[in-house]
């Protein structure tokens, strides 16, 4: 019947169920050697390892013993996959008497230190910034939040979990496990005077800024430092005395960067259609030499094209944003490509600074700003530069060439390094800067920072801050080349570097460029420039327009270098013993 038949199957399937229960429960032969082979090492390593502590004062020939047990346990430990990068076979005795580096209540976050040579760091990792003197010579601490970030040498790593001198590494192997790695640039601005205290704070929501607290009284370009009063949060910019650098725009600021953003967005349009038009018919490879003057420095710009065509550059694809009707005839009279906009030139006054920093000073920073932005923003790479410059070698191949294509801008080296200018110190009168989203990010955000400039009356350390922030924030990739290179020399080494600029005059060095920035005025520069032959301008030319001037290629360029000297103790390419002193107590230059 069909009830019988159904109860045979049942019968049938429940048979066939023990059945394969049985069969699962039966030992597989294999894994019960495997699991007695790893309960004998295990005891045996243990066994030994225990031994091995407690035999130190034992003589030194039972240590190959143990040696040879640790290649075995390493064995077993291959065979069972142990060796994985978060299950290592850790076979090193720990050395008696010694205890965790850190307590448990630093542990949550610190597990170990090492010490990596701060040379062999920044070969390994190029941070961009400059490395500052005596590197070589100096270490950097490496701290390891938990023990899977330690190097997989086990002494290496041991020694960093635990008391005891802190154990010294290569780069290469104290960072092979670090998934992330955060960097703080520590250095004391004033040892002598200031008593610096750094705190570590974990267990907290991660922070990418660093808090500066400071005993002060007063605020601002009133402040002092008082050791008296208490510890206050305070502008990364504030001295060593108290003085903060950081001036907070006032309302006119405010309304005469206002003025100007609102002109910029009416004309926004119609300016980068006629300035595309121009930039694609003088790109090469994409890139232009963008450059910006008025009236008061057109001679340095005169300068720049005579000696640059003196020497066998080609000028085509550099465009000047003059700020003026002079300046613009003077620039098209020399045969470099312009774009002029009365509209957004119109605040900068045609007359020269008469210091650094002054308000025309200032008004020229930003004016250097919309012409670096409008033309990064409209997708060309471009190097931009002062026009106290000389050309020795093309910049752009040093930039175009394959080992320098791993950042989005190259700045050079100020030299100054002052607290405001840190971490970068980059030189705001010479940069290089490839167009993609970072780049545009950072002159997009300057544009939008004039008030802050206007009252700083300086757009490099607002700079210098916003390549730090979106360093931090987007990725944007900056290189700073070092003041100790030799292919961007400035001002700095022209008074700091007398033995660079000796090896200059001589022919012995020959940079990419010069940047005769560090000096206080117009004056000095063209002084410093005819000292060194960097000058190839007639005087007759100087403050001329360009309609009086008529081929002024021909009518005001010279063929070679008009060399005079003004100061003994300045750099000369010609001896200037006989001429008087620039700065009270140097030597003669010669």
């Amino acid at each position: 019947s069909s009830d019988s038949r159904r109860l045979s199957q049942r019968a049938h399937g429940q048979s066939k169920n023990t059945t394969q229960v049985r069969r699962s429960a039966m030992i597989n032969p294999t894994q019960v050697i495997t699991l007695v082979i790893f309960c004998i090492a295990s005891f045996y390593c243990g066994m030994m390892m225990g031994w091995s502590a407690c035999s130190s004062s034992r003589p030194q020939q039972n240590v190959p013993a143990v040696t040879s047990t640790n290649q075995n346990c390493e064995e077993v430990c291959k065979k069972l996959n142990m060796n994985t990068p978060t299950e290592k076979c850790d076979t090193t005795p720990v050395p008696p008497g010694t205890s965790k580096r850190f307590s448990s209540k630093l542990s949550h976050w610190a597990s170990g230190l090492v010490s990596v040579n701060r040379k062999d760091l920044f070969d390994k990792h190029d941070f961009g910034v400059p490395m500052s003197d005596g590197a070589d010579k100096q270490d950097v601490l490496m701290l390891y939040n938990e023990k899977r970030a330690m190097p997989n040498d086990r002494s290496v790593s041991r020694a960093a979990e635990h008391n005891g001198d802190i154990p010294h590494t290569s780069a290469m192997e104290a960072t092979e496990n670090c998934d992330t790695m955060n960097v703080v640039f520590i250095s004391n601005p004033e040892r002598r005077t200031l008593r610096q205290c750094v705190a570590l704070v974990g267990g907290q929501y991660q922070g990418y800024h660093v808090q500066r607290w400071q005993r002060l009284t007063g605020e601002g370009s009133k402040g002092k430092t008082n050791r008296t009063a208490p510890l206050r949060v305070t502008s990364r910019m504030t001295g060593t005395g108290g003085y903060d650098e950081f001036l907070l725009p006032k309302k006119s600021h405010l309304e005469k960067h206002q003025a100007i953003m609102k002109t910029y967005f009416n004309h926004l349009t119609k300016i980068r259609e006629d300035l595309d038009a121009i930039l694609k018919k003088i790109a090469v490879n994409n890139s232009v030499v963008v450059m910006t003057v008025n009236k008061g420095q057109s001679d340095l710009l005169m300068n720049f094209a005579c000696s640059a065509r003196a020497r066998g550059f080609n000028l085509d694809n550099v465009i000047v944003f003059p700020t003026d009707m002079f300046s613009k005839d003077l620039a098209e009279g020399l045969g470099l490509a312009t774009y002029y906009s009365h509209e957004l030139m119109d605040h900068v006054p045609e007359s020269d600074s008469k210091r650094y920093g002054d308000g025309t000073f200032g008004a020229i920073m930003l004016a250097k700003v919309i012409c670096v932005h409008l033309v990064n923003d409209l997708g060309y790479d471009l190097l931009f530069q002062d026009v106290d410059i000389s050309w020795y070698k093309n910049p752009l191949d040093f930039f175009h060439s394959p080992e320098n294509s791993g950042f989005d801008v190259y700045f050079q080296d100020d030299g100054n390094r002052q607290i405001r200018f840190a971490p970068y110190s980059a030189n705001s009168g010479l940069y290089f800067a490839r167009s993609n989203g970072r780049s545009k990010l950072l002159f997009r955000s300057m544009m939008y920072a004039g008030d802050i400039i206007f009252a700083s009356r300086s757009h490099q350390q607002i700079l210098i801050q916003l390549l730090a922030e979106y360093n931090s924030l987007s990725g944007l990739k900056v290189k700073v080349l070092s003041r100790d290179d030799t292919e961007f020399p400035s001002g700095y080494h022209y008074n700091s570097r007398r033995e660079y600029m000796k090896q200059m005059a001589k022919g012995d060095k020959k940079p990419y460029v010069f940047h005769m920035c560090w000096t206080l005025n117009r004056e000095d520069k063209v002084a410093y420039m005819k000292q060194m032959g960097m000058w190839y301008l007639n005087d007759s030319c100087v403050g001329k327009k360009a309609s009086s001037l008529g081929d002024i290629n021909n009518a005001c360029c010279s063929a070679e270098p008009v060399i005079e000297c003004f100061y003994k103790d300045k750099a000369s390419i010609i001896p200037c013993k006989d001429s008087p002193q620039k700065d009270k107590g140097s030597s003669s230059f010669w």
